[in-house]
């Protein structure tokens, strides 16, 4: 879970755990004060504390975030600060609090600090081992890989069902929230009003479900999870010295909520909740519930539906020679257009920059790579006509 102090109740910057079976938050993941050490793009490590950013914000959780998703098989905490446009992780095979920080492969969706639409407020696991992490406005349905250096890309617009009679781009009702994955390989919204929708993938296509009931007046759906037997739990935001449940059990296809006993509520109000269970998976028997250890988790494996039809960017060679040439090969890209493809150094300067006019179903980019540069890591983006990333991977130079 992400959750606030009591004395900065909109301040969510802890990193804790909740056993729901006796209802105790245990394990503090981190705290603010806490030492840490932060990996840029992987590779440069150092020590920080309550280090301010050149962005202004405090390092690691650049003051506040609202969105969490957790990988079992990386076992990687993964988030992106509400006023950043950043993928991070919280790695815990480490025994100290260690953060990755990927500044070079920024999703550059904020205008503003102040840019809520923009914001990443939702974020899940999809039952097919990729993250997934939605914008506000769900004008971003951003995918992410999870294991060794991340790849990201934005996949675009959530687009409703036009028998939908609430829309999930609206921002009276579907801003916020959170969102799960579930085992039939959907994705599931369920925002700050407590709206629920399915969006199927690879088609981004949303489904109105319906709203829940029997949430208590105040309570709004900031965090959702799902626990071991494929349960929908919801979190509230604003709980903290109510008298209500922070967290709820959702039954389905009824949407009833009821009230999951958080003994002592000290935990403050609760930004996200993470989990590494799908909704829908088979309930796990008392027996195996007493053989699973500590962080791990049962995980179901799906393939994504149409994966032919599915926007892929490739790099090749990959490595490639400092004299050499290097192909950007695209597929399958909706929208088509003028992109750019950005060259970065580890530091995250560009160094070569190309124009690339797609306007065909497959369409490859040739570019040569800078003489004077030495051999190393680097990273290539690609750009939109609006200067947000759709692409970002890692090329080794040899």
């Amino acid at each position: 879970m992400i959750t606030a102090k009591p004395g900065t109740p909109f301040v969510y910057d802890r990193f804790s755990t909740l056993e729901l079976g006796s209802g105790k938050a245990s394990e503090a993941l981190f705290e603010p004060g806490q030492k840490y050490s932060v990996r840029n793009n992987g590779y440069s490590s150092y020590q920080l504390n309550n280090r301010k950013d050149e962005k202004g914000t405090q390092s690691p959780l650049g003051g506040s975030v609202a969105s969490l998703a957790y990988d079992a098989k990386s076992n990687r905490l993964f988030y992106i600060p509400l006023q950043l446009s950043e993928l991070r992780y919280l790695d815990l095979k480490e025994s100290d609090a260690s953060f990755t920080c990927l500044e070079n492969q920024s999703i550059n969706l904020l205008h503003t600090k102040e840019d809520v639409a923009n914001q990443v407020t939702r974020m899940a696991m999809g039952a097919d081992g990729f993250g997934y992490a939605l914008s506000n406005d769900g004008e971003h349905l951003i995918k992410f890989s999870t294991q060794g250096t991340p790849v990201i890309q934005d996949l675009g617009v959530l687009i409703d069902n036009p028998q939908n009679t609430v829309l999930v781009r609206s921002s009276c009702t579907s801003w916020g929230g959170d969102m799960v994955g579930a085992a039939d390989g959907s994705l599931y919204l369920i925002t700050l009003y407590n709206h629920v929708f399915r969006i199927s993938l690879p088609s981004k296509k949303a489904d109105y479900i319906g709203q829940i009931k029997n949430l208590p007046a105040e309570f709004t759906s900031n965090g959702a999870s799902v626990d071991v037997d494929g349960n929908l739990l919801v979190s509230c935001g604003t709980s903290f010295g109510k008298s209500f449940s922070p967290v709820q059990k959702i039954k389905w296809p009824s949407l009833e909520a009821t009230p999951i006993d958080i003994r002592g509520n000290s935990l403050g109000n609760i930004a996200d909740m993470a989990s590494s269970n799908l909704l829908f998976q088979p309930a796990v028997s008392q027996k195996e519930k007493e053989k699973v250890k500590p962080n791990t988790v049962n995980f179901i494996q799906t393939v994504e539906a149409d994966e032919n039809n599915l926007p892929t960017i490739s790099l090749f060679p990959n490595p490639v020679t400092n004299r050499g040439r290097f192909q950007v090969k695209v597929s399958n890209l909706k929208e088509k257009g003028e992109y750019k493809m950005i060259l970065l150094d580890v530091t995250g300067k560009p160094i070569l920059e190309g124009k690339m006019n797609i306007g065909t179903k497959t369409s490859t980019h040739s570019f040569t790579f800078p003489a004077q540069h030495a051999k190393g890591v680097y990273f290539v983006q690609i750009a939109d006509v609006f200067n947000r990333t759709m692409y970002s991977q890692q090329l080794i130079v040899e």
